[in-house]
């Protein structure tokens, strides 16, 4: 297989279903990892991509918080204003992968952020609702 043809995969921002008929986002890395998960349910594709890009644009300017979730694992969280905006996919073992998961998060969102300007943003609403 030529990998030259093969195009490259990038990070990428996808709507999902949120609680009843809401949605919210998501971010996946370059191997289809999923790195981090819009916490506020909205009531349109249009409001969550809407909130995508001011995400991307305020970054570097939202809060960062990192939990010992139950005592045993570690989440890292976005806060704007008087909640979380965005938080881990998954929990980590140790504060420093919580730290550096962020990282990649953080990272990735800088590169999809190019695609969410363009209004390109999957929606898996219907493949992915959450469940309840």
């Amino acid at each position: 297989m030529n990998s030259a043809a093969s195009p490259r995969r990038t990070p990428r921002f996808q709507l999902i279903g949120g609680r009843g008929e809401a949605t919210r986002w998501r971010l996946l890395g370059s191997n289809n990892a999923s790195l981090g998960l819009g916490t506020v349910d909205y009531r349109s594709g249009d409001e969550c991509v809407a909130a995508v890009q001011w995400l991307c644009a305020n970054l570097g300017r939202i809060r960062l918080e990192l939990t010992h979730d139950h005592g045993i694992d570690w989440r890292w969280a976005l806060h704007a204003g008087s909640g979380p905006i965005a938080t881990a996919s998954h929990a980590y073992g140790r504060r420093i992968e919580a730290k550096r998961g962020y990282e990649r998060f953080s990272l990735a969102a800088g590169e999809a952020a190019e695609s969410v300007g363009d209004g390109r943003i999957a929606d898996w609403r219907t493949k992915y609702p959450l469940p309840g």
